[in-house]
């Protein structure tokens, strides 16, 4: 297996197929701008390893995983979740829906209209889809927040002072 700090920037995918290359390269998130949009943690290495090879001697197919630590903005409380991800995925890149009829369903269909492909798309496209949706920590956050701002809230009573005055009034 061939393995580069990076891959290449374009992915032949018939050429790439035909020829059963596997790569293997390891990015940072900052090299990858529609991920980079979105983490905090730009920094911190996404690994990935490809695989390509033809599926009934005529349609490019590539096996992939992708892993990376992303770490999101919590939707419920806006603190950092660090999410671990371990992206595996089979593409089928076809011309025309029809051709992917004879293909079994484990694979992910693209129909695509030039046989190359942008790798950094390519690997964005998988870490996006692998990310929930709305990114939440596993326990309520909220509830831990607002007992925080309760504790670091108590405050003396508004009409304490009065009580004070009335009590010094009474000497």
């Amino acid at each position: 297996m061939e393995f580069n700090k990076s891959l290449p920037d374009q992915i032949k995918l018939f050429n790439f197929a035909k020829k059963e290359i596997s790569l293997s390269g390891i990015y940072q998130i900052s090299d990858l701008p529609k991920i980079s949009e979105i983490a905090s943690n730009n920094k911190d290495n996404v690994r990935v390893d490809l695989s390509f090879y033809l599926k009934n001697n005529k349609t490019p197919c590539v096996d992939g995983i992708i892993h990376l630590d992303i770490v999101l903005a919590c939707q419920r409380c806006l603190d950092d979740l660090s999410i671990a991800l371990e992206v595996n995925f089979n593409l089928a890149f076809v011309r025309h829906n029809q051709d992917s009829e004879e293909l079994e369903s484990l694979y992910e269909i693209y129909v695509i209209e030039d046989e190359e492909l942008a790798t950094h798309d390519l690997i964005s496209d998988e870490i996006l889809l692998s990310i929930p949706m709305v990114p939440t920590h596993d326990y309520d956050c909220i509830k831990e927040i607002n007992e925080q701002e309760i504790v670091e809230g108590k405050s003396e009573n508004p009409f304490a002072i009065l009580r004070k005055i009335a009590d010094v009034g009474k000497e």
